[in-house]
């Protein structure tokens, strides 16, 4: 966008007489915060524009429409006109309001002087011809500035509009600013092309003439007229003395507009990046005052001050159809009348909207427990403050939750919304940009101190960490046409504590109390009845609810968690050393045990060992036959297998190639004896024989189904040293056992 058409949105500050007298009696605020919205049912698309005057009236301008109303919100006064209203201003005396109109026919008026008491034209003219974005009037009210019809400036009578002068000279471009000394007679104009020109207003002359390779964003002449100044969007705030000689610059870039005060040192700046806030400047001692953030775009503001020259509101327009309002305290209705006062606002119930302090209003409050109190007196405790006291050893954090009303909530989200048309509900960034707008607001040290004295920890002292604010509910992906969900946000402060001590049996005080006023929100939310935990990692967490504000204090105990009392999850079972360790030894043991066992058997006279290198197994009755011839010097043993019933072959399967002992265990006597006789039909043993060495001994294989797979490879077979006493030994067993065989 071209800088002209973007200083077309940012409107001249007005700062009126009687509020900030000749544009400059104005300085710091005590602490601003967001107040409240004043929305304007069916608002007229378009420009919007904001001035006040002395008594607080606010004049808005939405479109075409005009708007007066009073600082409640009240509209006193509505007039509409032919064309979008572009620029407004209210004179120093605050009897006049001047405003332009955007272009139309030649002939048409395009600038009015209206009567600030019921909107009616003074005079009106169209001599500016063209869209005047520019208005502004001299300190003493006398005369009228705005745009020239084709480039520069043109000055007017406030009475007639008749221009006495033109301040043109070698511009070229959209004109960006104007400004007019207070005492010396000097006006100075500035244009989107960077040309800089101070003018003698008497002679219609150019007393300095500065052209600069920055774009130029506003320009106004400093404390008591002592020099003139440009801002800039990367140098800052350049100054010049009238001899032309530039003076050290003012560390504050990308300031959109700006004025100086009364007070020597101080400025008053908005700046639109990265997020609307005005700054309260101290420029010789380069500090920031206050800085005023706000979570929402608007294009115009006005300034309203006490008497002290303190400002006391910041009231701005908005992309959507309402007014902001920013101030340093809440006007509460009824506050310090008699009567039952249930939540201890100091407003009686019976002018208190909220009985109960929950957010709830009292005619919306409905849903709570038959226990013979009205709703409206019995507070949801989930909506109440509540103050989360988080403990450990060495620090403690304090969280503080309040919860906005409905209406409050709705026109927060409305505000946080970046985008009108395509947004249906609001982002964790949104959301987010209001809890940044919270904190910043708030005085961190005040805030830090006034909370570590109502919270205290025996024998110990509190020393501030940090500050953070976060959107508890309300906000992230609420529609935006939501209208009864409230917003709870909260204000975390976290301390170190300065002493190690006995967490368990420690006593935690803490003060009843409002939270600090001083650029607080929390002044929008009710702040009795108050519900108060105590929470840590090793602690028992204890509640103490409602807590009303006729209570001082409230004394809660620590109590630390007993180890067997501690639940372990599953992970953290599994992560503890002592648990992998113990586990690491049972695998060891394990496989000692079978290490021992495998190497027992290995040494047992009766295994027998078979080497398949085929990878095949199978059982001993489905195994193929084999034949062999072995000479044996001594004795050979022949067995007899009678013809085993046809079986349907096991399916194969691969196995690992290894080598199997098969131990031969000894049977019991009596099972023996059993077995021998159940078989006795089947197999016949014939006496062991001596025979010579040239006898062979003939093993016959049995025939296998014709869908078996048979390996070619012959069978190896490993004969084992056997134990001849135990040969012995079971030669004479089997003789007894075939001796008693009926069948022998």
């Amino acid at each position: 966008m071209e800088t002209g058409v973007r200083f077309q949105n940012l409107l001249i500050l007005v700062l009126v007489t009687g509020i900030v007298s000749g544009s400059t009696n104005v300085s710091a605020s005590d602490e601003l915060f967001f107040n409240k919205v004043i929305e304007i049912p069916d608002a007229d698309d378009g420009k919007r524009t904001i001035e006040v005057d002395a008594s607080g009236n606010i004049f808005a301008s939405f479109g075409a429409v005009l708007y007066k109303l009073s600082d409640a919100g009240n509209v006193l006064e509505e007039r509409t006109f032919s064309k979008e209203i572009i620029a407004t201003s209210v004179s120093p005396d605050s009897t006049k309001l001047a405003l332009t109109l955007k272009s139309g026919s030649i002939g048409e008026d395009s600038i009015f002087v209206l009567s600030t008491g019921d909107l009616s034209t003074l005079v009106s003219s169209d001599v500016t011809q063209t869209n005047a974005y520019i208005l502004k009037w001299s300190t003493n009210g006398g005369v009228l500035f705005s745009n020239a019809p084709d480039n520069g400036i043109v000055q007017l009578n406030r009475d007639t509009l008749v221009v006495e002068a033109t301040y043109a000279g070698n511009h070229t471009g959209a004109m960006t600013c104007v400004d007019v000394s207070n005492n010396n007679g000097m006006v100075l104009t500035a244009d989107e092309n960077g040309l800089l020109q101070l003018w003698d207003d008497e002679e219609d002359t150019i007393l300095q003439e500065i052209q600069l390779q920055s774009t130029i964003l506003d320009c106004a002449f400093g404390y008591d007229d002592a020099y003139f100044s440009i801002s800039t969007p990367t140098d800052g705030i350049r100054k010049w003395t009238y001899t032309g000689s530039e003076l050290k610059p003012i560390e504050l870039n990308g300031v959109t507009q700006y004025q100086f005060t009364t007070n020597t040192n101080e400025i008053i700046a908005l700046k639109t990046s990265p997020h609307p806030h005005v700054i309260f400047y101290d420029h010789i001692d380069e500090m920031i005052l206050e800085n005023i953030t706000m979570f929402h775009s608007y294009d115009d503001y006005a300034l309203l001050s006490n008497e002290d020259g303190r400002i006391t509101n910041i009231m701005t327009n908005s992309k959507i159809d309402s007014i902001v309002i920013y101030g340093t305290s809440i006007q509460r209705i009824g506050v310090g009348e008699s009567g039952i006062d249930t939540d201890g606002d100091g407003v009686p119930d019976s002018l208190d909207g909220d009985d109960d302090g929950d957010g709830i209003e009292d005619n919306w409050d409905l849903n709570c427990a038959d226990i013979g109190i009205s709703c409206e007196l019995l507070p949801d405790e989930n909506l109440i403050r509540s103050i989360d006291l988080n403990l450990n050893e060495t620090s403690i954090t304090v969280h503080q939750t309040f919860t906005l009303n409905k209406a409050t909530s709705a026109s927060i989200r409305d505000l946080s919304r970046l985008s009108l048309d395509t947004d249906v509900r609001l982002s964790l960034a949104e959301a987010q940009l209001f809890a940044d707008v919270v904190c910043s607001n708030l005085d961190q040290d005040t805030t830090s101190m006034t909370i570590a004295e109502k919270v205290s920890i025996e024998n110990a002292s509190l020393n501030f960490v940090k500050m953070e604010c976060s959107v508890k509910d309300g906000m992230t992906l609420v529609p935006s046409n939501d209208r009864t969900s409230h917003i709870r946000y909260s204000i975390s402060l976290t301390y170190d504590i300065d002493t190690i001590f006995e967490i368990d049996g420690t006593q935690i005080h803490v003060e009843n109390h409002r939270f600090p006023a001083a650029g607080s929100m929390t002044e929008l939310s009710d702040q009795h009845p108050i519900r108060i935990t105590v929470s840590g990692p090793s602690i028992i967490t204890k509640e103490y609810v409602p807590w009303h504000v006729q209570e001082l204090q409230v004394t809660m105990d620590v109590e630390a968690v007993e180890a067997e009392d501690e639940k372990l999850s599953p992970t953290s079972i599994l992560s503890s050393p002592i648990v992998i360790a113990v586990v690491l030894m049972g695998i060891f043991a394990i496989g000692f045990v079978a290490q021992r066992l495998y190497d027992r058997m290995s040494q047992s006279g009766y295994d027998i060992v078979l080497d398949d290198e085929d990878e095949d197994h199978f059982d001993d009755e489905d195994d193929e036959a084999y034949s062999e011839e072995d000479t044996f010097e001594d004795e050979i043993e022949e067995e007899t297998v009678s013809k085993p019933e046809k079986r349907t072959p096991p399916r194969r399967r691969s196995v690992e190639k290894t080598s199997k002992r098969v131990p031969v265990q000894a049977k019991e006597a009596a099972q023996a004896k059993e077995l021998l006789q159940q078989s006795s039909n089947e197999v016949v043993r014939k006496r062991r024989a001596r025979r010579s060495e040239h006898d062979t001994v003939t093993t016959k294989r049995r025939k296998l189904s014709d869908t078996q797979i048979v390996d070619a490879q012959p069978r190896k077979r490993r004969a084992v040293k056997r134990d001849t006493s135990k040969d012995d030994e079971m030669d004479e067993t089997l003789k007894r056992f075939v001796s008693d065989s009926p069948e022998e």
